[in-house]
């Protein structure tokens, strides 16, 4: 097994210190705070003790361990998780969040009872839950998804296993944040094995903090395969509807609701079916409490048997693992997290099924492929910096696209030879993943 030869400095060991007192400080607070939010959210009640590092499962050792933080990036790990799998590798897939977990064991819940893929939550980064980590599951190699750069797991394994930063983003506002540390955050980073980075931009973002060496290998999230079932449920409810316009307000973020609902409410003549699939569940009350206030009428996912002939004003889309199925029934997407600043959700889902999107001004957490789409003709920015600005461009795309549905057909057709041509990252990702390191031993 490769060790890191990383020279460590002091400095970076006593900043290793101050954060583990840090936390055993923190760690009644983090502890309360997970049961409050059990409140809206009864899963992160569940399997609290592994948070700390105490897991139930049997042996199961001299696996690739792979973190996925939440919803996105155990999406985006399933086409490579499917072909280590292939390739007679067994997984330990960690995540952070309930819903991440929960997504998880429906995408591969054949693994599961297979025995070749475990489940669990990693635990807080610092050093007594992490060391239990490594001790009971003895991971061969570590890949971390997208933005996880956690100090504990990477100092604290550095003689253990490799761990690799897969899929690897790191925005602008991201790096101006390490760059605060200066030579720390470059030692951080050094304790990777390797670093692939999703797109150019982000392996010269990597650059700045001593990484010389970082592949560019594309997008995971343009390998994943949509559940076919799901695509065929919303296209058929699509038909349902006849011609009457869907507009779906995909992962949308607080206050951005309002803000679509707003200009839908002003457009003329018959108004598109507005598709709500808000990215926390935990506010479908709020979101109802706002359409009732302003009599529109609506229901809910879970409360019909589609294809039904929904003559309702608004739908929301309340049931997890259905997001295929709303974007399916979508003739253009509206990308949520983009309008209030929060750097914008997965456009990438929508364009693969040939939706046109809409994107608001905050699109940093997907900046090159947002950039990507627009120059390419398939996504519409909103370039406005007040919320009643852009408020006033998103009724002039809506009633633009109504006016001239033939805009959105050609957008479409544009979708696929997009995403068609970002496809490959999976194979790439192993390329550089060196498999001869990773062959399973028996337990």
């Amino acid at each position: 097994m490769r060790k890191n030869n990383q020279p460590i400095s002091g400095v970076f060991i006593l900043v290793i210190i101050v954060y583990q007192c840090l936390w055993h400080f923190a760690l009644p607070f983090v502890l309360v705070r997970l049961w409050w939010k059990g409140r809206k959210e009864p899963g992160y009640r569940e399997h609290i003790l592994e948070r700390l590092g105490f897991y139930k499962v049997q042996t199961f050792t001299d696996a690739i361990w792979v973190h996925a933080v939440s919803v996105g990036e155990t999406r985006a790990s399933a086409p490579l998780i499917h072909a280590l799998i292939a390739r007679n590798q067994r997984i330990l897939l960690t995540h952070t969040t309930p819903t991440g977990r929960k997504t998880g064991a429906n995408l591969f819940k054949s693994y599961i009872e297979k025995g070749v893929l475990k489940q669990c939550y990693l635990p807080y980064d610092f050093c007594w839950p992490i060391s239990r980590f490594l001790s009971q599951f003895k991971p061969s190699k570590g890949l971390l998804m997208e933005t996880e750069v956690w100090p504990s797991i990477l100092f604290f394994s550095r003689n253990k296993l490799p761990i690799c930063l897969i899929n690897g983003r790191l925005s602008l506002k991201s790096s101006l944040n390490f760059a605060k540390f200066g030579g720390l955050s470059k030692e951080l980073f050094s304790l990777f094995e390797k670093i692939l980075a999703q797109t150019q931009r982000d392996a010269e973002h990597y650059a700045l903090f001593g990484i010389q060496s970082c592949p560019v290998t594309g997008n995971l999230k343009f390998d994943v395969q949509l559940d076919p079932t799901q695509i065929a449920f919303g296209q058929l409810w699509k038909k349902s509807l006849g011609s009457r316009q869907v507009v779906t307000l995909a992962s949308s973020r607080e206050g951005e609701e309002e803000m679509v609902i707003q200009a839908w409410s002003k457009l003329q003549d018959t108004k598109p079916l507005l598709l709500i699939v808000p990215r926390h569940l935990s506010r479908l009350t709020e979101i109802e409490k706002f359409l009732d206030q302003r009599k529109i009428t609506f229901t809910k996912r879970s409360l019909i048997t589609p294809p039904t002939d929904l003559t309702h004003d608004v739908l929301i889309g309340d049931t997890m693992g259905e997001m295929a199925g709303y974007l399916s029934m979508a003739d253009y997407v509206v990308m949520g997290g983009t309008l209030m600043g929060t750097g914008g959700q997965n456009l990438i889902e929508p364009i693969s099924l040939g939706k046109p999107v809409i994107l608001g001004p905050s699109t940093y957490n997907f900046a090159d492929i947002s950039q990507a789409a627009i120059e390419s003709g398939i996504a519409i920015p909103l370039s406005k910096s007040t919320l009643p600005q852009i408020e006033n461009e998103l009724l002039n795309v809506f009633q633009d696209f109504q006016d001239h549905p033939q805009k959105i057909e050609k957008m479409s057709l544009l979708c696929s030879g997009f995403a068609k041509h970002h496809q490959g990252a999976t194979a790439k990702t192993l390329d550089y993943l060196n498999l001869p390191l990773m062959q399973i031993k028996g337990d």
